[in-house]
């Protein structure tokens, strides 16, 4: 709930910077829309659900190539394609060491579809499909194995409470909103959540013992192409 506030939060948040664009004097029927692409960089602030750690104190990278196309005069569909920089880490408290950490690294694939409700703001809601591709995990600063990788829900009623193990794919609900500085260099905020479970821990207070994907995106795009009419 703290994570969809935030979002919220932030969007009314850009949604009040859009009322400073200049753009906002011109008639926003003029607005026209583009095949767009274009470059993304930016961080990833976030958490994982059911591993017992809570707080979006795991910072990663992500970067990307972005695209777009419109399908009416307000409503676009745009897709990355992603490295992104996931994991959990626990709280640093003065004078003990880090008691946790995990990195888990994926190819991501969103596709959004996104209204244009002011030529300077646009918003969007959709899905992704996440591959994960390196993970690292440490206790006490000490590199751990490598949690095993699994397929399906395994037998809850007999896995240890330290047991482990990650899915290969995961999907994602994601939102964000933009706020376009220029045309061409845009602001971009993105919240998401796993659907289903990211993987599963012995420990997990969650259903089925599972554990879910929770992160914040901060991030600027350049993007190429068609822009509004000035």
């Amino acid at each position: 709930m703290k994570a969809i506030a935030l979002a919220i939060c932030t969007g009314m948040a850009i949604s009040l910077l859009g009322l400073q664009h200049p753009c906002r004097a011109q008639a926003s029927d003029a607005l026209r829309l583009g095949i767009r692409g274009g470059v993304v960089l930016g961080i990833n602030a976030s958490q994982v659900d059911g591993d017992d750690y809570a707080g979006y104190t795991k910072v990663g990278l992500n970067a990307g190539f972005y695209g777009q196309i419109p399908i009416s005069p307000r409503f676009f569909v745009s897709t990355e394609i992603l490295y992104s920089q996931q994991g959990a880490k626990s709280r640093v408290r003065q004078g003990l060491p880090l008691e946790f950490l995990t990195r888990y690294d994926y190819a991501v694939v969103p596709v959004l579809l996104h209204f244009q409700e002011k030529e300077a703001i646009n918003f969007g809601a959709g899905f992704a499909f996440a591959r994960l591709i390196n993970q690292q995990r440490f206790a006490n600063q000490i590199e751990q194995p490598d949690a095993s990788i699994c397929s399906s829900r395994p037998d809850i009623g007999i896995i240890q409470p330290e047991y482990i193990c990650l899915k290969r794919q995961n999907f994602m609900v994601t939102a964000e909103g933009n706020y376009l500085v220029t045309p061409q260099f845009q602001l971009n905020v993105r919240f998401a959540y796993s659907i289903v479970p990211m993987g599963y821990y012995g420990s997990s207070n969650f259903v089925n013992r599972g554990m879910y994907h929770n992160l914040l995106s901060f991030r600027v795009r350049y993007v190429f192409g068609g822009k509004p009419k000035t």
